[in-house]
This record gives structure tokens, sequence and C-alpha cells, in this order.
């Protein structure tokens, strides 16, 4: 039998990932990043108390500590790796990366240098995110995003029912009518870019929808809970023990 040792800080045990979440109200569905059953393992969620939509966009640096203390209290409950709930933690992706030891992917942009390598530099990368004005170069050179990828960038924030639900903090969200816009946006976005070879998904709330997109723009399609699957594979190795005949 093997043996196990007490970690002094763990109130529980067995979680794969933490996830810090923005001080955000809304219904979180299944295939989001805040809804505990999209995931085939057990994950843990921290809010981080100030990290407003508003703060977490324009990157607020006195959001730091509090980012930082909650990663650190994700990593002494046991999780083997971080990330996040909103595409623009990407503005703490360094300072959290510097202060805990185990693997850290704050947003889904950075995925966007990985695909490039996928298809290829003639061809560009669709990101659909939750605010087209907050994604600016800053926030792609802080994913790792080099300036000659082409990247094609297309906001749901001027889409009504995500205004009203998602950006507002409504207190009801309608899944169709959110898949509708995001499916709308996309195909517009393919159509004026004909050259496109992958989407990606920057909002944390858009994961539900991925499959739409996919199905109707024909492209790969790349979005938080991928890159979240990925982390946690590479922190919980398969083992392969069929017999070879």
């Amino acid at each position: 039998m093997p043996l196990y040792k007490t970690r002094p800080k763990a109130e529980a045990y067995g979680y794969c990932v933490g996830i810090l979440l923005l001080d955000y109200k809304g219904p979180f569905v299944p295939g989001d990043v805040g809804n505990a059953t999209t995931y085939k393992y057990p994950v843990l969620y921290k809010t981080v108390p100030g990290a407003t939509t508003a703060r977490v966009f324009a990157a607020d640096p006195e959001l730091e500590k509090a980012v930082v203390k909650a990663a650190q209290e994700l990593e002494a409950q046991g999780v083997k790796g971080i990330s996040s709930d909103c595409g623009f933690f990407v503005n703490y992706q360094n300072v959290v990366a510097k202060n805990v030891n185990i693997p850290v992917a704050m947003s889904s942009l950075l995925q966007i240098p990985f695909v490039a390598q996928f298809i290829g530099k003639k061809r560009s990368i669709g990101v659909i995110t939750a605010s087209q004005k907050a994604l600016g170069n800053r926030a792609l050179e802080l994913a790792g995003v080099k300036a000659e990828t082409q990247v094609v960038v297309r906001g749901m924030d001027d889409q009504p029912n995500f205004d009203q639900m998602v950006m507002k903090e409504g207190d009801y969200l309608d899944t169709d009518k959110i898949e509708a816009e995001t499916v709308a946006v996309a195909k517009k976005m393919v159509k004026e870019n004909p050259d496109m070879g992958a989407i990606i998904m920057e909002c944390s709330m858009l994961p539900p929808y991925s499959k739409a997109v996919q199905e109707a723009t024909g492209l790969p399609v790349y979005d938080f809970i991928n890159m979240i699957d990925y982390v946690q594979r590479g922190t919980h190795a398969r083992g392969y023990e069929n017999r070879y005949y």
C-alpha cells in the first residue's frame, strides 16, 4: 500500500486544476469554464475578491496581489495547474506564473501561437472575444502572439443578448440566443476573411457554442476547455496497460 502524506493547508484532496474566478454573478451553463460538470476530472474554484470584469479587462495593477494570493491558495490545496474564467486574466499570466510552482494558463489566448503553427503563416486566426474594445495588442503580446501572426478580432459586446445577459450580468442566460449570436459573428468573420484557418474563443462563457461555430464555419475551434484539458493531461499523464498481441 502507498503512503499518503498530509498537506498542511489542504481542506480536501484530489483536485486536478484550480480555476480563478472573476468577482461576477451570473449563470454558468454546462460547457462554461465556471460549471464543474464541464470537466471529466475534479476542479477547484477560487473567486478573486474585487476582480470585476471592468478591472480585469483594464489590467488594473492593484489587483495583482489578490490574483497572486488566490493562485497560491489554490496551489496550497494541491491543484496541479491553474487557469481562470476570463481570457483577460492574461494580464496577470506572468505575475502568477512567477509566484507559483505549477503550470499556469490564465487565458485561452495563449493557444494562438500554438495554433498558428498548425495552420501556417499565410492563414489568419479568428478570435471571438467578449469585448473587441478591450482586446488590444497588449493582451495579444502578453499571450505570446508574434507581430507577424495574422489575428482577426471580433467582439460579442455589440450583440444585444450577449451584452444584456453576460456583459451586464443578467440574472438569466438564454443559450439559444447566445449561440445564434456567436455563430453569426463567426460566419461574418470568416466571410470577410476567407483565408482564415482557425478560430479561438477568448471568452470563458463561449465554449458551449464551439461545436455550433465549428459546424457553421467548417474550421477548427479552440476554446478555454481545450486549453484546460491540455494542462490537465500534462499533469496527469495517462497510463497504457493493454496487452500487445
